[in-house]
């Protein structure tokens, strides 16, 4: 097996941080790996915790400087054949990564590999979708839930109606874990630092698309991932809306703004549907309900503002500081 050089992100998840690491030997084991801890200005000794465990080396950023720009630090300059970008919530099983690792180098035609991502409690943590589009958003945000069961909800990877148990190509993939072919980077650094936080997964995965090199989802190896550990210390549930705003000037660059204002009428479109159908459970039904109405009747004016403005109009932005997430 050729060298192996996995990167991981740390802003304040200290006790998560731990446990990925301890992990960490057995789900490389047999692989020749270099780990990179990158702390983002921590302020509760995550690079100490980082320092503790064996063959760890760790580089500490003065400030936050974002997702994309410190996992690029963890991943450059190897001379590695296999990139590992690993999330800090996350606790790899047993050979998990080993066996990524040897799918991605045993297929030519792949550029990058991820795992089956479970929640803490054992389920199936979504983690696999189509590329957005206004007809994904279509079939996924306004077709019946009835309609998406079965072929049609796994063909657009509806969110819990499809199955993560087959070997399959995918169009993108969250980037809790993403095992990465080097050489499929033509020298570039694998996540766009244009964003501080989100859709830098997606971006890799449309890059290696347009190259022609396939992504490929193999869930025998499986990743308990805690999810947005960071991202909630920092926004809270306002995160959702950091991740919109991202995602849309990922769109309006790739396709164009008119093309991105069509994306957006579709959401709008879904948003209002799925807001006049809440509103009753909202009026006599639970907390959770209620809830869900608020969070539909915040989104659809950022929505409605995508279309007319041109942009998903976020909540405003911490200073960038070890205050910040990444």
């Amino acid at each position: 097996m050729k060298r192996v050089r996995v990167g991981i992100v740390s802003w304040n998840t200290r006790s998560l941080l731990d446990r990925c690491l301890t992990a960490l030997p057995a789900a490389l084991e047999g692989v020749d790996a270099t780990v990179v801890v990158v702390d983002n200005a921590s302020s509760d000794g995550s690079p100490g915790v980082a320092a503790r465990h064996r063959d760890v080396r760790v580089m500490t950023n003065a400030e936050n400087v974002g997702y994309a720009r410190a996992m690029n630090q963890a991943l450059a300059g190897a001379d590695a054949d296999v990139l590992v970008a690993l999330n800090p919530d996350t606790e790899p099983a047993p050979g998990s990564l080993a066996t990524l690792a040897h799918r991605l180098m045993a297929d030519p035609g792949v550029g990058l590999v991820v795992p089956r991502l479970a929640n803490p409690n054992g389920t199936l943590q979504h983690s696999v979708f189509r590329f957005p589009s206004p007809r994904q958003a279509a079939t996924v945000l306004l077709m019946p839930r009835r309609m998406l069961r079965g072929r049609v909800g796994a063909r657009w990877w509806a969110d819990g109606l499809a199955p993560h148990d087959c070997a399959t190509d995918i169009d993108w993939a969250v980037g809790a874990v993403h095992v990465i072919r080097a050489g499929a980077l033509q020298g570039e650094k694998p996540y766009d630092e244009r964003w501080f936080m989100y859709v830098e997964d997606v971006d890799l995965c449309w890059r290696l698309a347009q190259r022609g090199w396939r992504r490929r989802l193999e869930p025998d190896a499986c990743v308990v991932h805690v999810g947005n550990a960071s991202g909630f210390q920092a926004w809270g549930d306002a995160r959702t809306d950091r991740w919109m705003a991202a995602t849309y000037d990922w769109y309006a660059r790739t396709f164009g703004r008119p093309a991105m204002r069509r994306w957006a009428a579709v959401n709008a479109t879904a948003v209002g549907v799925q807001l006049v159908g809440a509103l009753p459970g909202a009026l006599l039904g639970s907390a959770r309900r209620r809830a869900r109405a608020r969070d539909l009747a915040r989104s659809f004016p950022r929505q409605v503002g995508a279309v007319v403005e041109g942009r998903y109009t976020s909540p405003p932005t911490p200073t960038l500081r070890a205050e910040s997430p990444a």
